[in-house]
């Protein structure tokens, strides 16, 4: 077979992009993963077919998968394909070879469309995708592996095998949560890229300045670099364009915040300090008037609300109310939300965008000298921030809209709460957005007072792109002289003089501060929609785009996974 292995890959690439998409792969995950969410004793083995011609003959988007991937080799060889992202692009997969784990080994065969019983105490089947070689493979612990679609003969799952059908899985949570997880691939748009370097490896640890894709929308925009250490006196980190676009970078800009271990800093959206030291969880939640379980909320681990009830709304937006017992005489307190943007936001806004047709490349370059209020207008009354609300005797109040993140990481957000317009015993915070643009992973809010803390602001050191070109001076003030990545593969790799010391009672909090835009690199052709994109001159257009996409998307997998029963 055809396999690539690059134990040395730093950063990873994880994504590249050219013309060709396998809409039909993709279905068939999609439809696969829907059906590994609910748990049971007794699981059917389903297989799909990929043919290459059905596969060239249907098209979609699929990126990455959380769940526990099992490559087959043809000499009855398996592993756990760790980290595993198929890219529709290049008609690849990717990812690290990994022994299989106890809870996914069994004593029977897994043959196809046999009904296996299993002990869910200590096997987890319905968490598995499985992918079938044609050919041997020889792969070991370790590798890094490249394998190309062609080289797949099938793609199977395990069934629930519980009488459910699929319209009840998507009715469910987690079955929406893997639609909007998997859907990340038409548009393909994010940001530069940052892995931070700990020890010998580098880590992904988020983008930069998301969703800014003209040069008036440009601000500060802060990343938070979890569990970042310097080595031998440097913190180093490395920015890279793994898409089609071309990235304009014109500050990077490290903020170390020492503080008490038992505290934990944030950046607000201005980038000013806020301190926790008591995060308080809410006591009742209600998502569209209707009272919602308490458990996404108050753990960081990936159990998100994904703004898609099924009850709809005249706009098509979605909200979720947060109540809180509120202190007597406290005026101020800090909203704490761990969020990121949905893949399907991604997805949808590719859609959009091809409305364009060949038209699309003039449009933008249009957009270059929009203002930024006009285009701040527009995208508020698409809904695509996330609004967050208080309650008052008055109704609710607007306190902040949350600009775009991105949709590859999670980030810990703060937004500071004047409580002095609040009488009421009880705090009401409502998030609000369009149909499933974000998703929320934590809530919480803190009461204390912020305390001080020492901030230092360390300019790059050094700054060598690809070529080995020093380009320190252009990424060192925001002045508008870019450090520009037009191609994939381009990244700089730069370094920053460490000043922190020793202190056992201290810890440090570090902080990118970043600044640039970028443009996408597309080729959309036929004649543009006109009468489509009229319409989105209109508030609200877009969130009711993106709730009739997503409708439109899951009757097309029901059809396709009736076709393949």
């Amino acid at each position: 077979m055809k396999a690539i292995f690059n134990n040395n890959q730093s950063p990873p690439n994880l994504f590249k992009t050219h013309n060709s998409i396998t809409r039909f792969t993709s279905i068939c995950l999609v439809i696969a993963i829907l059906n590994l969410s609910v748990s049971c004793s007794y699981f059917t083995v389903r297989d799909v077919e990929t043919s290459e011609e059905m596969i060239m003959q249907q098209v979609n988007d699929f990126n990455s998968s959380r769940k526990y991937v099992i490559i087959h080799s043809d000499n009855d060889s398996s592993w756990h394909l760790e980290n595993m992202v198929l890219n529709d692009d290049e008609q690849i997969i990717t990812g690290s070879i990994q022994p299989l784990a106890d809870a996914h080994l069994y004593k029977k065969s897994r043959s196809s469309k046999r009904v296996h019983r299993y002990n869910h105490k200590k096997q987890d089947p319905l968490d598995e995708l499985h992918f079938f070689l044609k050919t041997d493979a020889n792969f070991k612990t370790g590798d890094r592996v490249t394998i190309p679609l062609d080289d797949i003969e099938k793609i199977s799952y395990n069934d629930k095998n519980t009488g459910r059908t699929v319209v009840n899985i998507l009715a469910g949570t987690m079955g929406v949560v893997f639609v909007g997880i998997l859907l990340y691939a038409a548009l393909k748009s994010s940001c530069p890229f940052v892995y931070i370097k700990n020890g010998e490896s580098y880590v992904f640890a988020g983008e930069l300045y998301p969703g800014i894709i003209t040069p008036n929308l440009q601000e500060n925009d802060y990343l938070k670099l979890q569990s970042f250490e310097p080595k031998n006196g440097y913190y180093t980190l490395k920015v890279s364009n793994q898409l089609k676009e071309i990235q304009y970078t014109d500050l990077l800009e490290l903020l170390t915040i020492n503080h008490p271990k038992h505290v934990e800093v944030l950046l607000d959206s201005k980038g000013n300090i806020q301190t926790f030291q008591k995060v308080e969880s809410p006591i009742n939640i209600k998502s569209e008037n209707v009272t919602d379980v308490l458990d996404f909320a108050l753990e960081k681990d990936y159990n998100s609300y994904m703004f898609n009830a099924s009850k709809t709304t005249e706009e098509s937006t979605r909200s979720i109310v947060f109540e809180f017992t509120k202190p007597e005489e406290i005026q101020n307190a800090k909203l704490y939300l761990t969020a990121k943007n949905s893949m399907w936001l991604d997805y949808v806004f590719g859609k959009f965008n091809q409305q364009f047709g060949d038209k699309y490349n003039e449009f933008q370059n249009q957009q270059q000298s929009v203002k930024k209020d006009q285009l701040k207008k527009w995208t508020n009354g698409q809904h695509i921030p996330l609004s967050v609300f208080v309650k008052t005797k008055m109704g609710w109040q607007l306190v902040d809209r949350i600009s775009t993140v991105g949709p590859l990481a999670m980030r810990d957000i703060v937004v500071p709460l004047d409580l002095s317009i609040i009488d009421q015993e009880i705090l009401e915070v409502k998030l609000e957005t369009g149909f499933m643009f974000w998703e929320v992973d934590y809530v919480g809010v803190d009461f204390s007072e912020n305390i001080d803390v020492s901030v230092a602001e360390i300019r790059p050191n050094s700054a060598i792109d690809k070529n080995g070109k020093d380009v320190t001076g252009l990424l060192s003030t925001a002045d508008e002289t870019y450090f520009v990545q037009p191609e994939i593969g381009d990244e700089v790799t730069v370094k920053f003089k460490s000043d922190v010391s020793i202190d056992t009672l201290s810890s440090t909090t570090v902080y990118l501060k970043n600044r640039g835009y970028y443009n996408y690199i597309r080729t959309y052709s036929g004649s543009p929609n006109i009468e489509k994109l009229k319409t989105f001159r209109e508030d609200h257009t877009f969130t009711k785009f993106s709730e009739e996409s997503y409708f439109n998307f899951i009757n097309y997998s029901l059809k396709n996974l009736a076709q393949n029963e």
